[in-house]
Parts: C-alpha cells; structure tokens; sequence
C-alpha cells in the first residue's frame, strides 16, 4: 500500500513539472503572438476601397494611380 502511495505522489510531481515547464517554454511564444496580433491590426486600419469594384483592401495592397486606388492591375487598366 506505502509504495501506490508514493507511485501516485511521484506521478503527480511528475505531471506537476511538466506543466511548470511547458508554461515557461510558452510564455516567450504568447508575447510573440501578442507583439505580432498588434502589429497587424494597424495595417487594418488603413484600408481603401477600389475605385471598379468598391472592394476594400489593405492600402499596402493596393494600385494607386494619382489619386486613384484599385485592387488589382486589371480593375486599373478598365478604369484608365
């Protein structure tokens, strides 16, 4: 009966460090995530609508000519 006990305490210490591990090896990978979730949302921010279609895309993404923005070279060559 002592030597179940003292499997099931090993086990749960056991059970017990490989969580404490696993948290401490994920904590960098969470603030990464979370450094990276904040960066994209102010690309999100900038969004412009195509002058053909009306689709909004990233302004990053788009076609400008002048002062006009497409979302791709086609929808600029039709308007042009």
């Amino acid at each position: 009966m002592g030597r179940i006990f003292i499997y099931l305490v090993l086990l749960a210490v056991s059970f017990y460090v490989v969580k404490l591990i696993k948290t401490r090896l994920d904590e960098p990978l969470k603030k990464l995530k979370k450094d990276a979730s904040v960066d994209d949302s102010d690309d999100t921010n900038n969004m412009v609508r195509c002058l053909h279609c009306g689709l909004h895309i990233p302004e990053k993404e788009a076609i400008k000519q002048g002062d006009k923005v497409f979302c791709s070279l086609e929808h600029a060559r039709r308007e042009l």
